[in-house]
């Protein structure tokens, strides 16, 4: 065997030990900007969320009084909500930023008559 064919074999042999500790970097290199990126793409995800999260709170209804009023009838064929009762519906419908309070509905049980109100603007 030539002198000069082991010289070949020996440097196909080191070209290729080098070619394959140059991909085995590339490849950890390659890896870690992944891993990397990957962890500033979850950091980034996270704040967007937490930024949604804080913009993204709906307001809280306001408490309002019930429209709903009760009296005792005393058995009378008289039905209409008294005084008093007609003044917290007009009250309460004030409070909501209404003019007006009226008489949806009415119910009965033996002596005791309930009314539901509900608002309405103004007349004119």
């Amino acid at each position: 065997m030539p002198i000069g064919s082991t010289r070949v074999l020996d440097n196909a042999g080191v070209v290729k030990v080098k070619l394959g500790r140059i991909v085995q970097q590339i490849c950890f290199k390659m890896a870690l900007i992944l891993v990397v990126a990957g962890l500033s793409a979850c950091a980034t995800q996270q704040s967007m969320r937490k930024a949604a999260e804080t913009t993204d709170q709906t307001p809280t209804a306001p408490v309002m009084t019930s429209l709903q009023y009760s009296w005792d009838t005393n058995y009378s064929a008289m039905l209409t909500p008294p005084t008093e009762i007609r003044d917290k519906a007009l009250i309460a419908c004030n409070q909501r930023g209404f003019d007006r309070a009226y008489m949806q509905s009415l119910s009965l049980d033996e002596d005791k008559a309930t009314a539901y109100f509900s608002c309405r603007g103004s007349d004119q």
